[in-house]
């Protein structure tokens, strides 16, 4: 059994710019092994992720090496995962 983090998280921000920042993002979570949404708009970010600490980590400082989105707040809790069967 491993246990994984789910970080939920919103920030309005003008991002204009958010449909080139959605394949880039979406193979950085798939490296990290990530699972979950997360909705780029022009408002703005949202999204539910889940995975190891490190990942879900790694992606919420990705998100907010962005200056719009250096202020990004997230709530976590946490899954243990098991074996399929």
């Amino acid at each position: 059994m491993s246990k994984y983090v789910v970080a939920a998280f919103y920030k309005f921000a003008s991002l204009p710019d958010y449909k080139a920042k959605q394949s880039p993002l979406q193979s950085f979570c798939t490296k990290q092994g990530i699972k979950g949404t997360i909705l780029l708009a022009e408002e703005g970010v949202n999204g539910t992720i889940a995975g190891p600490r490190a990942a879900v980590d790694a992606v919420l400082a990705e998100l907010r090496s962005d200056a719009r989105l250096s202020a990004l707040a997230h709530k976590e809790s946490y899954e243990t995962m098991r074996g399929r069967t």
